[in-house]
């Protein structure tokens, strides 16, 4: 059974206050909000008027999503869903909640439900998308999806949801208060996001002033041998979130590299495609002897030198917010030939 057919389960015979929530089971592979021959008492979770124009809000479940059937609400989704299906892949249930004004859809939240590793009987909830039309914004339609959204995911025995953005007019001025009103955790940066262009990396100094000693090797990331790749497994010399090992089908093999010193591999920048003209530098490691000397970024040099080569004109990176060592290399070599700078920040509700 999907997500949201068993909330329309659990909420069959639920009322509240003010809010009557009356849903009815649906057998429906389409996206489902508000079929005509289902009553308004049972496709209408709640209703709200506008504070300042009066209008009426209605909100409505919206189940049976999938990656493909999202494209009939791509207009209603920020950030774009779209866009995500290009990057990851649909790991549990879809579901989410609709606001409905004058007929017309003005806002719209969508989750995803998953395991909870940390908890087998429960589950985790992701919002991926949560989006209120520019002129039904400062309404508290966004509150409300939220809220309604909440409820829900109770019921559903999930412990926590999480949201991850970035940070921006947009999210620090319509995102984040709602979140200190409904009590989530305070948001937290994970990550400084940069992207440039190879034309501006071109004019940067340090491009070209790296070069590797003689007793290094570069290679590419695709030619390491299974006996190399089972040494480094044995020698675990890397922390877990620096592994090279990935499953991601975006690997870039234009400048994805490895560094071999006396034969021995020490170290790697591990880079992807996450769009048709950008790559992302997501890992760069090198053995603890080795950083010191600056071969990392010998090597993280290397593999812009190659992106410049190929003519793929974008270059992003996310670096951790604890990676101080990289943080300050961003600040120092990347920022002053950054395009584009931002946080990704994320916050949690414990629900259980």
């Amino acid at each position: 059974m999907d997500f949201f057919q068993k909330a329309f389960r659990l909420f069959s015979d639920r009322s509240e206050a003010d809010d009557t929530i009356m849903l009815a089971q649906q057998n429906i592979v389409e996206p489902t909000i508000g079929q005509a021959d289902i009553p308004e008492k049972n496709a209408s979770i709640g209703a709200t008027v506008s504070p300042t124009n009066g209008i009426a809000v209605k909100y409505q479940w919206v189940q049976n999503l999938t990656m493909a059937n999202c494209q009939e609400l791509e207009p209603l989704t920020f950030p774009s869903l779209q866009k995500r299906w290009q990057t990851y892949q649909q790991r549990g249930s879809l579901g989410g909640v609709v606001a409905i004004a004058r007929g017309q859809m003005v806002g719209l939240v969508i989750a995803e439900l998953l395991p909870d590793a940390l908890a087998p009987e429960g589950h985790r909830a992701e919002i991926l998308s949560l989006f209120v039309t520019p002129e039904q914004r400062q309404q508290g339609i966004g509150s409300q999806l939220l809220r309604y959204l909440e409820t829900a995911l109770r019921q559903l025995n999930c412990l926590q949801v999480q949201v991850s953005y970035s940070a921006n007019d947009l999210t620090q001025q319509g995102l984040e208060p709602i979140l200190h009103q409904q009590n989530w955790q305070a948001p937290k940066t994970d990550f400084l996001i940069t992207k440039t262009t190879i034309e501006a990396l071109k004019q940067a100094s340090w491009v070209y002033q790296f070069p590797l000693p003689q007793k290094f090797t570069v290679f590419p990331w695709i030619e390491l041998t299974k006996a190399e790749r089972e040494r480094i497994q044995q020698r675990q010399a890397y922390p877990d979130s620096l592994s090279p090992f990935t499953d991601d089908p975006r690997l870039e093999v234009i400048n994805s590299l490895g560094l071999r010193y006396q034969g021995e591999v020490i170290g790697w920048t591990i880079n992807h495609r996450v769009a048709p003209d950008t790559i992302r530098y997501s890992t760069l490691f090198v053995e603890t002897p080795f950083q010191r000397m600056g071969r990392g970024f010998s090597l993280l040099t290397e593999a812009v030198k190659r992106q410049i080569e190929s003519g793929i004109p974008i270059a992003a990176s996310a670096v951790a917010s604890d990676n101080l060592a990289m943080l300050n290399c961003a600040d120092r070599y990347y920022r002053p030939y950054a395009t584009y700078l931002s946080e990704s920040r994320s916050s949690t509700k414990l629900l259980g």
